[in-house]
């Protein structure tokens, strides 16, 4: 903790080689943490760039209460998270209004503008589904129902439910391609 302090104060005083220690030692980690999120290298780079710039900009009140890795962390989940809500919304501007399904009913969140966002999307992708994979995957994962319980309401085995939630899994992940992570992350389909 006495590093850190010291880390900390150096970089308070401006100290330009403090603060090119602490990149050096951290990026890695935020590189491979960031990439989860956004699955783009430049931006991911452009991301911690982000966040170092705002911590030497912000030097004069940088307070870090807990380990500086949960710190640098957060910071990028933050970024990771804001660019990938722009890119969502983008993306859905570029749909006609009509073409954009209302959202289904998923627990609701604090954050509901933008999960709302996120439903529209991963529903367009439900709907491409076959539609026996569609109607299980919904009973599954908006429903709630148990693989039990769907194989006893559409009078198919457990082994077939399990197959097609594979299948749906599978085919949303191969439509969502790089934001797959976050979708996951954000929980908007249930335990995957």
């Amino acid at each position: 903790m006495a590093d850190l302090d010291d880390t900390i104060n150096a970089i308070r005083n401006g100290e330009i080689e403090a603060f090119e220690r602490l990149f050096k030692a951290h990026y890695p980690d935020l590189y491979a943490f960031g990439y989860r999120f956004v699955q783009d290298r430049s931006q991911v780079e452009d991301l911690i760039q982000d966040v170092f710039l705002h911590i030497w900009e912000n030097r004069a009140q940088l307070e870090i209460r807990s380990s500086i890795q949960a710190y640098l962390k957060t910071a990028v989940k933050n970024k990771a998270l804001s660019h990938l809500r722009s890119y969502y919304h983008l993306q859905v501007a570029m749909v006609p209004p009509d073409e954009v399904p209302a959202p289904t009913s998923v627990a609701a969140s604090e954050d509901k503008p933008d999960t709302e966002i996120l439903m529209q999307l991963v529903q367009r992708g439900i709907e491409q589904l076959p539609k026996q994979c569609r109607l299980i995957f919904q009973l599954s994962r908006q429903s709630g129902l148990t693989y039990d319980e769907i194989a006893r309401e559409l009078g198919v085995s457990k082994e077939t439910v399990k197959s097609q939630i594979k299948i749906a899994l599978q085919k949303l992940r191969a439509f969502l391609g790089k934001h797959w992570e976050a979708i996951c992350w954000l929980g908007i389909l249930g335990s995957t």
